[in-house]
């Protein structure tokens, strides 16, 4: 298949390296004047949990650098991997270029399927996040792959015709069957956009705690940091409902739920996994894109009357 991979930061590079080694034909978007960045690769550091077992994978990617595209390209699949702060901003160049290629949004959403829906029809685009993450400094990408991979069809459970429905579930099965021979187990939740909101409320809790401790390594080491986390999680799964989700539904969302007597040992555990650690790992240049996450969350409380006051504690912190 012919892959454009439009972002070239962790998440685009990391995947587009997966695709091209599981054999397709694959092109990283970069904007135009800075391809001399590419000239001599990227150093890969994956800690990859494909598979049956974790391990440490060096290599040197040399991509097929691109500066644009054009319908006469004739992609089959188009990965949307910018910042969510970019999303809305290259819709109108991704509808007019796309020719016949599924989009696959692969990042944050906060503001729903109508943005979307404003330039592109559901049968245009998959809906996906990435379970990746980690670091590009200077031409060397320390991150990891988790193994897994979110992804949902544009209806989202939406009231629509059989046609539409048909043809989202098409490039729904045509996006799953690229990403397991790649190493990927795609998980299907039942409504993508609500996942979306439940992992995007939470990590505007994680952006608060980290912040508030001065670093990822003294979150999570810290007890008392993760039952405040854990409170704050409440209040932006409270944000969640009022919106229309069954939080109860969701897996990243039943955490927060729970006791915290029992589920702060078990989020202690899980984020002194390396893996975690690595796919937590952020450039400094990327703070903006948090402290705008963590403002869209709270303020969405605000409009909905949903009181956050442990998420508003991390507010020092955050515009630090």
């Amino acid at each position: 298949m012919k892959i454009l991979v439009f972002g070239a930061g962790v998440i685009g590079s990391m995947h587009a390296w997966a695709f091209e080694r599981a054999g397709h034909d694959v092109s990283l978007l970069v904007r135009a004047g800075h391809e001399d960045r590419w000239a001599n690769g990227i150093a890969l550091r994956i800690l990859d949990g494909r598979g049956s077992r974790q391990e440490e994978t060096k290599a040197l990617y040399r991509p097929k650098i691109v500066t644009s595209f054009t319908p006469e390209d004739g992609y089959d699949l188009i990965v949307d991997a910018v910042r969510y702060t970019q999303a809305e901003t290259v819709l109108p160049e991704l509808a007019a270029n796309r020719g016949n290629a599924v989009i696959l949004f692969f990042h944050q959403s906060w503001r729903g399927l109508d943005v979307l829906d404003r330039t592109l029809k559901k049968e245009d685009y998959v809906l996906g996040m990435p379970r990746a993450g980690g670091v590009l400094s200077d031409g060397v990408l320390d991150g990891a792959f988790e193994g897994k991979v979110n992804l949902g069809t544009s209806t989202c459970g939406r009231p629509t015709t059989p046609v539409v429905e048909g043809a989202a579930r098409k490039n729904l099965d045509f996006v799953t069957g690229l990403f397991r021979p790649a190493g990927f187990e795609p998980e299907i939740p039942d409504n993508m956009e609500h996942w979306y909101w439940v992992h995007f409320a939470s990590t505007a809790v994680y952006t608060g705690a980290i912040a508030k401790e001065g670093g990822y390594d003294a979150f999570a080491q810290n007890k008392k940091a993760i039952h405040e986390a854990v409170l704050a999680g409440r209040e932006a799964m409270d944000i969640c409902a009022a919106r229309g989700v069954d939080v109860r539904k969701i897996a990243d969302a039943r955490m927060f739920l729970t006791a915290p007597l029992v589920v702060v040992p078990l989020m202690r555990r899980a984020l002194a996994r390396p893996i975690t650690r690595r796919l937590s790992q952020t450039h400094p240049g990327y703070a903006p894109e948090f402290r705008h996450i963590f403002d869209e969350v709270v303020e969405t409380g605000r409009q909905l009357n949903v009181p956050t006051p442990h998420l508003d504690a991390y507010r020092p912190y955050v515009d630090v």
